[in-house]
């Protein structure tokens, strides 16, 4: 059985994305359970689908890729790529460099202590408005719900069962939504400190007004369903 699923989403990171597959090629070679990294292109525009299908032809055993035919945005690649791993642990990190896959391996050696465990930075590589931003939806969550949610926009590793948790957000705020549903429900919540990098390519999208109004709503919409109605999570339909 497949012990770990390293899942990765893709959109115009060709830039960076035979290095950051090198990285995570390395990992796995050091694991001493059964691995896959799976990743899925969110139809990229540059070569980075070309990419993917040559590493995936030279290591068939290890890499399985999966392809949007149309841009679903991050919420959308996460969804398919967290249905489609066969692991009974699942990793998410991202393929722009900005985090190392081999923290996947400290994060594996707790895991029969935590069902979900978060990558926390050290130090965040954003400016201002990023760093105000990240700050602010991992502070509200400690006001409306009482829960830590650590660094919600960082990496981190599942047990299997978490990723079954009925959500109702549908912008970024659906990671944070997992934790605070996750910590509720009795799984066991953790972090360990990760080291962040400067991006090296491509463009971030996570701060987009747009992003951050969806945010802002969904947090509402959980708040209600949570504490002012008490709606019990594994009664929210997905």
């Amino acid at each position: 059985m497949m012990e770990l699923s390293i899942v990765m989403p893709v959109y115009n990171e060709a830039g960076v994305l035979a290095s950051s597959l090198d990285e995570a090629l390395s990992t796995v070679v050091k694991a001493s359970y059964p691995c896959e990294i799976l990743l899925v292109d969110d139809a990229s525009s540059d070569q980075s689908f070309e990419i993917l299908q040559e590493y995936q032809k030279r290591y068939p055993q290890t890499i399985r890729v999966l392809r949007h035919q149309s841009n679903r945005g991050i919420m959308g690649a996460l969804k398919t790529l967290f249905s489609e791993a066969r692991g009974r642990y699942i990793f998410f990190n991202s393929s722009d460099g900005q985090f190392r896959t081999s923290d996947v391996l400290r994060m594996m050696d707790l895991r029969d202590s935590y069902d979900l465990i978060v990558g926390q930075r050290k130090q965040k590589l954003y400016n201002m408005r990023r760093h105000l931003v990240s700050w602010f939806f991992n502070f509200l969550p400690k006001v409306f719900f009482g829960v830590e949610t650590y660094d919600a926009g960082s990496v981190k590793l599942y047990r299997a069962d978490v990723l079954k948790i009925p959500l109702i957000s549908q912008s970024p705020f659906r990671e944070a939504e997992r934790i605070i549903r996750a910590k509720k429900l009795g799984f066991r919540v953790g972090a360990i400190p990760v080291i962040h990098y400067q991006r090296r390519a491509g463009r971030a999208t996570g701060a987009e007004w747009k992003l951050l109004a969806e945010s802002c709503k969904d947090l509402f919409r959980c708040w209600v369903v949570l504490d002012v109605f008490s709606t019990r999570p594994k009664e929210i339909a997905g």
